[in-house]
């Protein structure tokens, strides 16, 4: 059960919510104004707050703020009388969960708890102001068979499954390779919460969703005073993680001086804050993960061959939806499952031309896509099953025919180049790879923007990777 605090001025609201919460085995708390409210946050580290968005004093939108800064993993859920599109578009880009206009239907309240507590975001529980407090992950049932696991029943798989077994039994390092959206956190859940350490906190990090020197401080943490409004002292992603684990996604993006960095936390088993002198003993495990091809930057020179070894000590390759196929319906029917919790639906099934269309498909996005396909088709679909009307977002006839023809181009290229005269000179003798390697990724990048009329979600979702790494790439290649 959890601690959750309503915010409201309303007292007849503020009495039916408490004990309707109180009556489902949770443990409310109630308050009428914003600076009450950011006490009993930074005292009981609720991990659901109702906060009206019109409020005595501080508005509901400021005491929103202060809450994803002090205390981010408690998942705020707006309520308001006066729904508008910005006010709803305000919330959610604040960090908001959710957003509920009044009257307050309270059994959806319940289904949105229980979508909540279901979800991996409400653990682990930490506030910038209370450090050494570690709230004990809540598991629901739902975790195990999906949440924090893989989903099929393919050889690749049922070889991952054991793989994942064996790991929960030490604490080695894992590295875990795989195409975007393929599931690789998932499997970094699934060794943590098997494991002894599922009592500890899991956290994740994107290594390549924020600037260097702002990822210094999010995974070491720093003194006060060791930059320009460093006004306190910050406790990093390493010790957060205590006894538990600690998940460096997307790891092939991180530049030499961290790649350093983290090579000596491995070895040394202790930190230095920013700024800071004491060392600080590091007791998490780490487990990585990379859609690149990280022996191949280790040879090309854009990372450390010593840390890769370390990482790699145990390494788990997760193959693309496209090799693994059978396992589709099974995802399919798991998709369809979580889509009628979160929409309230009652789809069913899905019909025999659809399901051909889903296997035919070679599924670029993986199993992210497969999801959002599932989704939309399920938003779309008024009656109890998909139909393949309601999967027209991609073409599987072209999938292989293009695939093939854009192979065969590229090898026509590359062949053309080698064969010139000059061409070492031209893409830099000793350095060809890189080149050739930077020039393509760059044409890449830029046709996917302009046929997308620069837009940046729509281009991350063509190329396959996410938002973050697409401005990532869009300014190392100076494209606009």
């Amino acid at each position: 059960m959890a601690r959750i605090l309503i915010v409201d001025d309303e007292e007849k609201i503020c009495f039916a919510f408490e004990q309707f919460l109180k009556d489902k085995g949770h443990t409310p708390f109630v308050v009428s104004n914003g600076t009450d409210a950011l006490k009993v946050v930074e005292k009981e580290n609720p991990h659901i707050v109702f906060l009206d968005i019109r409020l005595p004093g501080i508005s509901g939108l400021s005491v929103l703020d202060k809450i994803k800064k002090t205390c981010s993993e408690s998942m705020v859920v707006i309520m308001t009388a006066y729904g508008t599109m910005d006010t709803a578009i305000q919330a959610m880009r604040k960090g908001a969960y959710e957003y509920v206009t009044k009257p307050i239907d309270l059994d959806k309240v319940n289904d949105l708890i229980k979508r909540i507590l279901r979800s991996k975001e409400v653990s682990p529980l930490f506030c910038a102001d209370n450090h050494d407090q570690v709230i004990d992950p809540i598991i629901d049932p739902m975790m195990d068979q999906g949440s924090t696991t893989l989903i099929g029943k393919s050889q690749a798989l049922e070889d991952i499954y054991k793989m994942i077994g064996l790991l929960t039994t030490n604490d080695v390092p894992v590295l875990i390779e795989g195409e975007s959206g393929v599931g690789k956190e998932l499997a970094a859940q699934a060794i943590h919460f098997k494991s002894e350490r599922k009592k500890f906190p899991f956290v994740a990090i994107n290594c390549g969703a924020m600037p260097e020197t702002l990822l210094e401080t999010e995974l070491f943490g720093h003194e006060k005073g060791a930059f320009t409004g460093a006004d306190r002292q910050k406790t990093g992603k390493f010790e957060y993680a205590g006894k538990g684990t600690i998940f460096l996604d997307e790891i092939g993006d991180l530049k030499f001086p961290l790649q350093i960095k983290l090579l000596r936390v491995l070895q040394e088993k202790e930190l230095v804050r920013v700024g800071g002198l004491k060392p600080v003993p590091v007791r998490a495990r780490v487990i990585t993960a990379t859609n690149k091809n990280l022996a191949q930057e280790v040879e090309s020179g854009n990372f450390r061959s010593d840390l890769y070894y370390r990482l790699q000590l145990i390494s788990l390759k997760i193959p693309p939806l496209r090799e693994r196929k059978e396992d589709i319906p099974e995802l399919v029917e798991y998709f369809i499952h979580k889509s009628n919790m979160e929409l309230g639906k009652k789809i069913r099934g899905v019909e025999k031309s659809a399901m051909d269309k889903l296997l035919a498909y070679d599924w670029p996005g993986n199993v992210r896509e497969l999801e959002n396909v599932i989704k939309r088709a399920t938003i779309l679909t008024r009656g109890q099953t998909l139909g393949i009307h309601r999967l027209d977002s991609f073409k599987p006839e072209d999938t292989k025919s293009s695939g093939s023809q854009a192979e065969a181009l590229v090898e026509k290229t590359v062949t053309k180049w080698f064969r010139q005269k000059g061409s070492s000179t031209f893409f830099g003798p000793g350095q060809i790879y890189k080149n050739i390697i930077n020039f393509v990724k760059k044409t890449l990048i830029k046709e996917a923007l302009e046929s997308c009329e620069n837009n940046q979600v729509k281009a991350s979702e063509l190329l396959g990777m996410n938002r973050a790494t697409l401005r990532k790439k869009m300014a190392e290649y100076e494209l606009k």
